[in-house]
């Protein structure tokens, strides 16, 4: 009886041991414009900020498996819709079957439309907040998209300021409205907002590019994994 008694515990002690385990491997799929690997203004091939969370989810032993392979630079909500929709496929892998796999989504959305509306000479600021409350009704259908196949982890990375190398009130209260706009969404599907606006997002500009430099990306990247380590780790 003994015996058996404790061969019931071995048996439990391993499974409990690989659920354990098992559990804080992390699926991390990257989905927007921000891929492993961006281009700065300069052509430049740098880091992206999901290259630094896979490697610190990498690093703490903690990483499953990383899929970038949907995070084109320059993607448009359209076209991400689209590549859910139609399930595309990367590698032998489908994006609907990342999504259901996945604890941890990193999303962000090109809007460079927008800066450059910012940048036009006889600006119209009241078209531009209607362009922004445009984008927001697609987002929120891109959110309730992903939200049919992933029920974990989801973080959007806001928007940043290109222009704070002047001082623009105007720019900066359209800038904070577009990131009320998206935290509103987020918390309509319980997905976490990382908010990069206090981040310095310096960049190379040239009045037609508004990529980041890679120490921008880095920082983002710490942002984001002070989020993530906080809502799958409780860290």
């Amino acid at each position: 009886m003994k015996k058996v008694l404790l061969f019931v515990l071995i048996v439990l002690s391993v499974l409990i041991i690989y659920s354990t385990n098992r559990d804080k491997k992390t699926y991390y799929l990257a989905l927007g414009n921000s891929g492993k690997y961006v281009f700065d203004c300069n052509s430049n091939k740098v880091k992206g900020y999901s290259f630094y969370v896979q490697w610190h989810l990498k690093e703490k032993k903690l990483l499953e498996k990383f899929v970038y392979g949907f995070a084109k630079e320059d993607i448009r909500l359209p076209e991400l819709i689209n590549s859910i929709n139609d399930n595309a496929i990367y590698e032998g892998v489908s994006l609907k079957n990342a999504l259901i796999k996945a604890d941890l989504v990193t999303l962000n959305i090109n809007i460079d439309d927008i800066f450059l509306k910012l940048n036009e000479e006889n600006i119209i600021y009241g078209n531009v907040y209607d362009y922004v409350d445009e984008l927001t009704i697609d987002l929120e259908k891109l959110f309730g998209l992903i939200r049919k196949y992933c029920k974990e982890e989801i973080l959007f990375i806001g928007a940043y300021n290109p222009y704070s190398y002047k001082k623009d009130n105007n720019i900066e209260d359209i800038i904070y409205y577009i990131n009320e706009k998206y935290k509103s969404a987020c918390k309509k599907y319980d997905i976490n907002f990382v908010d990069i606006s206090g981040v310095d997002t310096t960049y190379l500009a040239n009045n037609k590019c508004f990529n980041l430099n890679a120490d921008s990306y880095k920082l983002i990247g710490k942002e984001v994994i002070k989020i993530s380590n906080k809502v799958l780790f409780n860290a």
